[in-house]
């Protein structure tokens, strides 16, 4: 029998026989407690940062609010509406994002969703001078985020 506990993007995993892992359930909780004390929240963990004209550095991807409602693309647009994502970024860069904040989702599934995003208006693309795409806020929706 096997037992994964995933916790944020940090992910625990216990193998054995039903006494063993029914041994373990007990001290689940304090696995929990003494991950949440190792780094603060998942979703103030730092993410790769990537300039479309710089090289990667660190960026801590703010804090924002998720509810259990709230869709992929909802997820990215509130990632792309805070401060870190009013620079344009890559796909690779909003997939760490996602997976920092417990949503390990495949390339293909982001790119989808940042596509339609696109062709619904809510998202600009276009392609840096290395020929990959890169997502920015249109500029009309950061002007409604600061109004409101």
């Amino acid at each position: 029998m096997r037992l994964k506990i995933k916790i944020g993007s940090s992910e625990i995993e216990f193998e054995g026989d039903l006494s063993e892992i029914s041994s373990i359930l007990d001290i689940i909780p304090k696995i929990i407690e003494a991950t949440r004390g190792a780094s603060s929240s998942p979703i103030s963990q730092t993410i790769p940062k990537t300039d479309v004209a710089e090289e990667p550095a660190l960026e801590e991807l703010p804090t924002i609010q998720i509810s259990k409602d709230d869709s992929i693309a909802d997820i990215i647009m509130k990632i792309m509406n805070s401060s870190w994502g009013r620079k344009p970024r890559r796909l690779e860069d909003i997939k760490k994002a996602l997976e920092t904040l417990g949503f390990p989702l495949t390339r293909s599934t982001v790119a989808v969703t940042l596509l339609r995003l696109t062709q619904s208006g809510k998202l600009r693309r276009f392609k840096d001078d290395k020929g990959e795409f890169c997502y920015s806020i249109l500029a009309s929706n950061v002007d409604a985020i600061i109004q409101a």
